[in-house]
């Protein structure tokens, strides 16, 4: 790609009656003290993930508006797609200087290749599945025995991980190789169709086709996509001209966000012609919810979530160990302007004492600037640090280590709008120790807690990934059971039952002190299902009615919310 030509700028004229040395020495120091863009800018090359489109917007700008230019950087864009060389390969093989790469690329790092990640983009990953409306499709469990389609490892990663975690197996599904068409999905000859969620809506839209998204981060997978990576060698050699480019880079991509219509018409016009403005609209619209940048920083990558992210491809088969990540997140570096302009104004000694005194005043002035953003970024990551642990506290029962009543309540939340949205079944199941008092007043409240912490534990180790078990207050708790009718969740209840009731806890909740002796241990259960137009507090209440019955029933037992029968009109 053709880079703006800009003119280079001459030395200031020399008195020919200075003679050579005058002029020779001139030049010298004009070199020394001109501008940084002045000189020929380095030449690296950029290679995307895919075609042209909005998806790489921040880099078109970067380059159209001169950032990379005024950075000392000529920077070639190569699209990608399927005849174009893969990101990581070319990155690794020396044929390009940068690439976009999924989240897949800490792969490449966890196998020993030196790549480096230097910023992420999209801050959540826009793969799904797409259904279609009309489909019985509403979740990952309804999938099974239906047509999928599926790219391979690690584009689909995100997709693969929703169906381990939602207890699923491949071989349960009919997986084909994706298409790239959605009339398959449209004309019936699949059921799920691979897509991206700023791509192929816009082309059911347009057809007034209607649709479903099963999305991975509504299950709790959240990876980044698009990341900006580059190898070692390069970091090393050329740590300036890395840190320049992603600065670059990232004002590039602020100013597309901030001028959404304008960088669709220069995309449209410079580099994606055949995809029409308003396609290009809907793709910048939905891609800027992803890479969110009124919430986080651009580019921002939290390495907690980059271990995160490499546990799920162990986890998924596709790397052996994390091991090797140190080193694979890119910190960046203190920026500091080096740019000088000034004019030679007389003799060599006059000028050159004028490069030191600058040079000295420039070193002091680097100094303090390092030392007040080293301060500042320390500072940045104790509060980060103390963000986490507060966080980390308010939503953990400290006894237990199960969820909070406050963690409960914002998943339960979620879980009620998913199933209003989808017509799915949810239960809940709300139950306590039998004479919980007794066990205090007998053996002691640190027997008390253990029993409390024994239980939690047996219970928490019977329950699928998808259930939420909570520590509602004192030795009540709440398990919420998404996907899970009434039936299926009495089922789990008396499964509970039993396993409490058969198995005592020991009292001698601190290593070393005598045993007190095997104390029975028995709970009882209230199962409600929630019903359309109920809010968590009714729902709740419900559940809390049915346990009230098991314990003026006798205890140690289940029963289940019944809901009024509605009486007939006289």
């Amino acid at each position: 790609m053709s880079v703006p030509f800009v003119s280079q700028p001459t030395c200031p004229p020399v008195n020919p009656a200075r003679g050579s040395l005058w002029m020779g020495l001139g030049l010298l120091v004009a070199q020394l003290l001109w501008p940084a863009e002045a000189l020929a800018a380095d030449k690296v090359r950029l290679q995307l993930r895919w075609l042209h489109q909005f998806q790489f917007a921040g880099y078109y700008m970067a380059l159209e508006k001169g950032f990379y230019r005024q950075a000392g950087l000529d920077v070639d864009i190569l699209p990608g797609g399927p005849q174009a060389a893969k990101p990581i390969e070319a990155l690794l093989a020396g044929e390009v200087d940068f690439a976009i790469a999924n989240s897949g690329l800490v792969i490449a790092r966890m196998q020993g290749q030196p790549v480096v990640a230097l910023a992420a983009i999209m801050q959540r990953s826009p793969v799904v599945w797409i259904v279609r409306a009309d489909s019985d499709i509403y979740a990952p469990q309804d999938l099974a025995g239906k047509r999928v389609m599926l790219l391979d490892p690690p584009e689909s990663a995100e997709l693969r991980l929703t169906l381990l975690r939602e207890g699923l197996d491949l071989d349960r599904l009919q997986v084909s190789p994706p298409s790239f068409d959605p009339q398959d999905l449209v004309d019936g000859r699949t059921d799920a169709y691979n897509g991206y969620t700023a791509n192929e809506p816009f082309w059911l839209q347009q057809r007034q086709i209607d649709y479903r998204l099963i999305n991975p981060h509504e299950y709790g997978v959240n990876f980044y996509n698009d990341v900006l990576a580059t190898r070692e060698a390069l970091l090393d050699e050329r740590p300036e001209q890395v840190e320049a480019f992603v600065r670059a880079s990232l004002r590039g991509w602020q100013y597309a966000l901030d001028n959404l219509e304008e960088s669709v018409q220069l995309i449209h016009r410079r580099y994606a012609p055949g995809k029409s403005l308003e396609h290009l609209r809907f793709e910048a619209q939905e891609l800027k919810k992803l890479i969110m940048p009124e919430l986080v920083q651009l580019g921002h990558m939290n390495p907690g979530r980059w271990q995160t992210i490499a546990d799920s491809y162990v986890e998924l088969g596709m790397a052996k160990d994390t091991s090797n990540l140190g080193g694979f997140v890119y910190r960046g570096q203190a920026h500091t302007d080096h740019r000088l302009l000034y004019q030679v104004v007389g003799g060599a000694t006059l000028a050159l004492l004028l490069l030191g005194a600058v040079a000295l005043r420039f070193a002091h002035l680097t100094k303090r600037l390092r030392l007040e953003i080293a301060a500042r970024r320390q500072a940045e990551q104790e509060l980060r640090n103390s963000n986490l642990k507060l966080e980390h506290l308010a939503s953990t029962d400290r006894l237990t280590g199960l969820w909070t009543r406050l963690r409960l309540e914002e998943v339960a939340q979620n879980e009620i709008k998913r199933a209003e949205r989808y017509d799915l079944p949810l239960c809940l199941i709300f139950f306590d120790i039998d004479r919980f008092k007794a066990i205090n007043d007998q053996h002691g409240h640190e027997v008390g807690d253990q029993v409390l912490r024994e239980v939690a534990h047996r219970i928490k180790a019977q329950l699928r990934d998808s259930d939420c078990l909570c520590r509602w207050g004192g030795e009540e708790f709440i398990i919420l059971m998404p996907h899970a009718d009434l039936e299926h969740a009495v089922v789990m209840a008396e499964k509970l039952r039993i396993l409490v009731a058969g198995n005592p806890v020991a009292g001698n909740p601190v290593a070393g002190a005598p045993v007190t002796g095997q104390i029975v241990v028995t709970a009882s259960f209230g199962v409600a299902q929630w019903q359309p137009g109920q809010n968590l507090r009714e729902w709740v209440q419900c559940a809390d009615q049915a346990l009230y019955l098991a314990k003026q029933s006798g205890r140690n037992r289940i029963e289940c919310y019944a809901p009024p029968i509605p009486q007939p009109l006289p």
